[in-house]
């Protein structure tokens, strides 16, 4: 039933392209560079259901596998320094390449009948912001029912616990999915508090896993 994305999983950057971003190795280790937590929880979720987990293994300053293939700021101003013929082989071997496996997890997971939910996993800076934050296509009947059932379960286990649901019906990664598997599928992306796991505020991590992995959906 459910295939797991981490996009903005690591700042690790391929030996080959370490040039173009000397001097700016903060940048890299920012949040601009990569969402510290993202893997964490991603694989929290993998190991409760079982599940294979595919993930980004470059930092999103070279491409953001977040955003469509044919999206141009999919590169960031430091992959932009790179050749054409570069920035080709890091769509084909990384961007293209983790939207394949989606696709084959996608497939595989539909053949045994009923509905696929794509959980695209994350953290981001919070401030004033909700400590979990779903982000779906309100026209798809299976993404909010299942949001529905999620955030009813949220209430109930943890009433002071500070969460929205946000209508996004074209962030990329997920309306390029949408478009393959018109029916029976639903991509959902999962937002956590990026403060939860550097600070241990407004919830501590651990807790705050232990809250979503109890109350997801089985069906």
């Amino acid at each position: 039933m459910f295939v797991l994305s981490c996009e903005p999983a690591t700042c690790a950057i391929p030996e080959w392209h370490k040039d173009i971003f000397r001097g700016h190795e903060e940048t890299v280790t920012s949040e601009e560079g990569w969402s510290p937590g993202s893997l964490n929880l991603a694989q929290a979720f993998a190991t409760k259901l079982r599940s294979l987990l595919a993930h980004g293994d470059i930092t999103r300053l070279l491409v953001d596998f977040s955003r469509r293939p044919d999206d141009p700021a999919r590169f960031s101003r430091f992959s932009a320094k790179l050749t054409e013929d570069h920035r080709r082989k890091l769509d084909e071997r990384h961007h293209q390449a983790h939207i394949n496996l989606l696709r084959q997890r996608i497939v595989e997971e539909m053949k045994h009948g009923g509905s696929v939910i794509h959980l695209s996993l994350r953290t981001a800076p919070a401030a004033d912001a909700p400590v979990v934050e779903f982000v779906q296509d309100p026209s798809r009947d299976v993404e909010t029912a299942f949001v529905r059932k999620w955030t009813d379960a949220l209430r109930a286990a943890a009433p002071e616990l500070k969460f929205a649901v946000a209508s996004d019906p074209n962030y990329g990664l997920s309306t390029v999915l949408r478009e393959q598997f018109p029916e029976k599928f639903g991509s959902i992306s999962v937002v956590a508090a990026q403060s939860s796991f550097l600070e241990g505020t407004p919830l501590r991590w651990d807790k705050l896993k232990k809250l979503l992995l109890e109350t997801l959906p089985k069906e």
